[in-house]
């Protein structure tokens, strides 16, 4: 059985990428393709696919969640980004049955720290950066068991089309790394917190879409994107 990723899984791996991004610096181009942009504010648009999620349903009962985003390259160093994504799960347990669907948006901006020189060989990227996230989810509670002890009596219960207008608070701690000409890897750490819905319901969703499970104070997201520069 896969155990759950902990913060500190998630803060090894990036590490391991900021490792081969800085390795890199001496080796990878030569100095032949020095490029000059002295004059360039603009440097460039990514998009990125994330292809983490996607196989992490494997371990999370069935949830699944995808995304992709678009940022864009001011000096190499400030990247406004916006990122949508879909969340689906489809649980079942011994004694409930448990349906959603929904979509999330985010919007923010990275700043990178490293490699912003204008006669750089490479394009790789340390950054951290801030997103504000919205997410609308639709959910079904059916087959609930209910028993009453009182008159020893059970039952099912049912909570069809429920629906929850979510946003919260989004760092993202991450690296990515040129491999060959315009294509790109990169991995990110997400923290989630400050969650706030748009409106009032006696009932909650277990997860919202972009946010992760619903009651915990934080989050962690891990974010493994291919990436194309236009």
């Amino acid at each position: 059985m896969i155990k759950k990723l902990t913060l500190k899984y998630y803060i090894s791996i990036i590490f391991c990428f900021l490792s081969a991004t800085l390795c890199a610096e001496e080796t990878l181009v030569p100095d032949s393709t020095f490029i000059d942009r002295r004059k360039e504010v603009y440097q460039g648009t990514y998009l990125n696919l994330d292809i983490f999620n996607p196989i992490a349903t494997a371990w999370r009962d069935g949830r699944f969640e995808g995304s992709l985003s678009l940022d864009v390259d001011l000096w190499h160093r400030l990247f406004p980004a916006v990122e949508i994504g879909v969340m689906t799960a489809d649980i079942k347990e011994e004694t409930y049955k448990y349906e959603t669907i929904g979509c999330f948006a985010k919007l923010g901006a990275n700043y990178n720290f490293i490699n912003f020189k204008s006669d750089r060989r490479f394009d790789h990227t340390f950054y951290a950066g801030f997103r504000y996230g919205y997410g609308y989810t639709k959910y079904s509670l059916t087959d609930a068991e209910l028993e009453n002890a009182y008159w020893d009596e059970s039952g099912t219960y049912a909570n069809l089309n429920q629906e929850a207008h979510f946003g919260w608070f989004e760092v993202q701690i991450g690296t990515r790394v040129q491999i060959y000409k315009n294509f790109f890897m990169g991995v990110a750490l997400q923290i989630k917190t400050f969650g706030h819905f748009y409106d009032k319901s006696p009932w909650f969703p277990t997860y919202i879409s972009g946010y992760g499970k619903y009651g915990e104070d934080v989050n962690f997201g891990l974010n493994y994107s291919l990436s194309y520069r236009f």
